[in-house]
């Protein structure tokens, strides 16, 4: 996605655009109805126009950019476009998902969503660092990158952990949940965001 040809990255922006079109297609009824600007739909649509708008850092790479000017930019695409935006993506989709299922409440998503914000701004320029091994930076940084990089995926967890516990309170009580293969679909995706982000 970022060693692309100039033309197929523009096509990507405009597939990624035409995505976030069909996206607020979707949840354009929910928006209206929904008052708070800061509500559970409203952070779902501000995440979608978040993955084609952190894209952009691709095209300041130019043929004629400077080899550590053009590293440096695709180290912010790859740490804060894949590992910031699509992890706040993923906890307000999976957030989405478990309120429908009836797992989570609103509130607590909302919660994780604002715990994932926090630590994106608070920690995502710091946990670029974990990429500096290239550039010769002094090995603090690398160190603050990796501890700040792995806090990323720790509200999907709390959010998939306070569903589970829910949902095992529902098994216990007699409940028969009709959705079982979507919850453990879900709860692999976190995991592996957990193993995949988190721990390697």
């Amino acid at each position: 996605y970022i060693e692309l040809g100039r033309i197929w990255q523009i096509i990507l922006v405009v597939g990624m655009l035409l995505w976030l079109f069909i996206v607020f297609r979707g949840v354009k009824r929910g928006l209206k109805r929904e008052s708070d600007k800061g509500g559970l739909i409203h952070l779902l649509f501000y995440s979608a126009i978040a993955v084609p708008f952190f894209y952009i850092f691709a095209f300041f790479i130019q043929p004629d950019t400077n080899f550590t000017m053009a590293d440096f930019w695709r180290w912010w695409i790859i740490h804060l476009w894949v590992e910031g935006i699509f992890e706040v993506f993923a906890v307000v989709v999976i957030g989405f998902l478990l309120v429908q299922l009836r797992l989570v409440t609103k509130k607590s998503t909302v919660r994780a969503l604002y715990f994932q914000f926090t630590i994106l701004l608070g920690s995502g320029v710091i946990g670029i660092g974990h990429h500096y091994y290239y550039n010769g930076s002094p090995e603090v940084w690398i160190a603050l990158g990796a501890v700040f990089s792995a806090l990323e995926v720790i509200p999907l967890t709390l959010l998939i952990l306070e569903a589970y516990e829910q949902y095992k309170m529902m098994r216990d009580g007699g409940v028969n949940f009709p959705y079982k293969a979507t919850f453990w679909f879900l709860i692999s995706t976190a995991i592996w965001n957990l193993v995949g982000a988190g721990v390697f």
